[in-house]
């Protein structure tokens, strides 16, 4: 039987400006690592609009910065007010439900190497009514999660979270297919995933920002 879906709407969480990238905090300035922030958001945003899969893309965040960039860049901008990703998450997904969505694509925003075919690949993996699947971080975390429906399991995003996303699947009766791909295992957290970007990401806004930084 052939499956037909809707589009899917991406979910970008980002945190506030402020907070964010504190583990660079001994490379880059406060201002710089707001820049960078919004760098490889502009670049995941880049991503998700080039996907045929992805009819619209919220970001969701407590930052006004961030939600003017997120619409100046065509995206939806919800704002929350401080709640912490899980529920700031659960927040944007009832907002999709509301319009009729039948599945979501979270996605964090320090995904700068991410690319369309990486997307779509990943959105491809589901097949069934009920589908979850999973891209693991370097560090055990989750950086990409597709979820048919949008609610089908708690989220637990925050540290090792890949294990716990896989254990909730199997409770919620689902297998959930593992997708795995160098371009979205590299997230950006410490001073060596700045290089990391430096050598693979020519092209991207976050490669070109970093190297505006060079004297």
């Amino acid at each position: 039987m052939c499956l037909i879906h809707m589009p899917t709407w991406a979910i970008i969480p980002v945190k506030r400006l402020s907070e964010a990238k504190s583990s660079l905090s001994a490379v880059l300035a406060p201002e710089q690592r707001r820049r960078l922030v919004l760098s490889m958001l502009a670049d995941v945003l880049g991503a998700v609009y080039q996907a045929p899969s992805v009819a619209d893309a919220i970001v969701v965040s407590p930052d006004e910065r961030v939600l003017s960039f997120a619409r100046l860049h065509g995206a939806e901008g919800v704002a929350e007010p401080g709640l912490g990703l899980n529920e700031a998450l659960k927040l944007a997904i009832r907002h999709t439900i509301s319009k009729g969505m039948d599945s979501v694509l979270i996605l964090p925003a320090d995904l700068p190497l991410l690319k369309s075919v990486d997307v779509e690949n990943f959105i491809a993996a589901a097949s069934s009514l009920k589908d979850v699947v999973i891209a693991p971080s370097k560090a055990k975390g989750t950086n990409a999660l597709f979820l048919r429906p949008p609610d089908l399991i708690n989220l637990r995003f925050g540290g090792e979270s890949f294990p716990l996303h896989v254990k909730e699947a199997s409770q919620a009766g689902v297998r959930p297919r593992i997708y795995r791909s160098t371009t979205l295992a590299l997230d950006i957290d410490e001073p060596e995933d700045l290089l990391s970007v430096e050598t693979l990401g020519l092209g991207t806004r976050t490669c070109e920002f970093l190297h505006s930084l060079r004297p």
